[in-house]
């Protein structure tokens, strides 16, 4: 295979990609199905329903910089090869559960292992690729998120797999296999090697970077607001188009929704990407705020499919530009000695997945889920403030030199 990726990535690099393609794949032929599940098949209320939803990402803020830490102090090879097998025996045991409590916990857990994971892995695919080829790397692996969202929406009608549990299972032994194969792959690493050459800094000394890095924390509270909004596709969206009477077939309309959001970014990834080259990336991500915020008014109209339609190519591409350039700006602006802290702390967006699914059921608790307007509105005006605060940033990061790294500069 002679594709200049394959010259410019080393095994362990695909392995992490391949991984990330199954595991993925098997995760949208559950997760995205669970609100449904929980309310029509375990007559769960909505507000508990939001509760379960929400915990997943409220652990990703209480852990995500603990996760990041363990990743500047500990053996990567240990992180990323044990906690896959943790995660997955959390799957499997969501087709046992029973129970609010039983679903809260699991919730929470998997919650936990993500925030471990994902720093570990984040900070293996930066140290493994050259800084010219960071960019790439980080596409390819939203490529391969982006791919399982497609692929998995689609698996899970075809088998009749969304309202049972048993895709669950599947993504437990996946994950399960995964962490063999990195093992596998990261059998010659020495179990202790750091994952890069610069030592990490002490724990007081690390966090006072983040407390300085003005730019850092700005975007961090502008992008909340993106995950907000994001957050609303798994929430209030599946909730209101499962539950509206204006609507016979809702649930196989947002299936079909899920896997046209998928698709929609695999054609346009590469062609947008390279449109936007040259943006300021600090741009990139404004507009995916505002994109992500303005899909939601055409849920003012009756849920017909040309609305739809319009609501799914707004927020898939405002989706698509986060993917694109968050994480490698947050790559971009830490030091590599912090590099795992940083990627840990960004999980600190993860607070707009906490406030979104809550905001949107108790929105449509309170309305009623008919009610269109004024839940959708609502919840476009919230999305939005964060651009305000990512433009804030964008403008500091013009007039700041950080001390931990040199900056490259972008055209606005």
């Amino acid at each position: 295979m002679n594709h200049p990726a394959n010259r410019k990535l080393n095994s362990k690099i695909w392995n992490i990609l391949i991984g990330t393609l199954f595991t993925r794949t098997a995760l949208f032929m559950s997760t995205p199905f669970l609100a449904i599940f929980l309310t029509a098949q375990k007559d769960i209320s909505l507000l508990h329903t939001g509760y379960i939803l929400s915990i997943n990402p409220l652990i990703n803020v209480l852990f995500g910089s603990f996760g990041g830490r363990l990743a500047d102090q500990f053996s990567l090879k240990k992180i990323i090869g044990g906690i896959p097998l943790v995660w997955g025996s959390a799957f499997i045991l969501f087709y046992f559960a029973d129970s609010f409590w039983h679903f809260l916990l699991l919730s929470g857990l998997n919650g936990l292992c993500y925030s471990i994971f994902e720093p570990a892995s984040k900070k293996v695919l930066s140290a493994q690729t050259t800084p010219d080829n960071r960019l790439l790397v980080f596409n390819l692996r939203y490529s391969a998120i982006n791919l399982g969202a497609f692929i998995g929406p689609l698996l899970s009608l075809l088998f009749h797999m969304k309202l049972t549990l048993f895709p669950y299972v599947i993504l437990g032994i996946l994950y399960i296999l995964y962490g063999g194969s990195i093992r596998f792959f990261f059998r010659d690493t020495p179990a202790g090697a750091p994952a890069s050459p610069p030592a990490p800094l002490r724990h007081p000394r690390a966090f006072s970077v983040i407390r300085k890095d003005y730019v850092f924390l700005l975007l961090l509270a502008g992008m909340s607001f993106s995950f907000f909004g994001y957050s609303q596709l798994n929430a209030t969206v599946s909730q209101y188009l499962a539950n509206t009477s204006s609507l016979t077939n809702g649930v196989q309309l947002y299936s079909t929704l899920l896997s046209a959001n998928a698709l929609i970014i695999l054609v346009a990834q590469f062609v947008l990407l390279r449109w936007i080259t040259r943006w300021n990336p600090f741009t990139v991500v404004l507009v995916s705020n505002l994109l992500i915020g303005l899909s939601f008014l055409p849920f003012i109209l009756s849920p017909a499919l040309l609305p739809l339609f319009a609501f799914i190519v707004l927020f898939s591409v405002g989706e698509l530009l986060i993917g694109a350039r968050f994480d490698a700006l947050v790559d971009e602006l830490a030091a590599a000695e912090v590099k795992g802290l940083y990627f840990g702390c960004s999980e600190l967006v993860k607070a707009g997945t906490i406030a979104g699914p809550l905001a949107g059921s108790r929105l449509l608790g309170h309305f009623g889920v008919q009610a269109g307007f004024p839940v959708f509105a609502l919840l476009c005006a919230i999305t939005v403030t964060g651009a305000g605060l990512i433009g804030i940033a964008k403008s500091k990061h013009g007039s700041i030199t950080h001390a931990q790294q040199p900056q490259e500069e972008y055209p606005a």
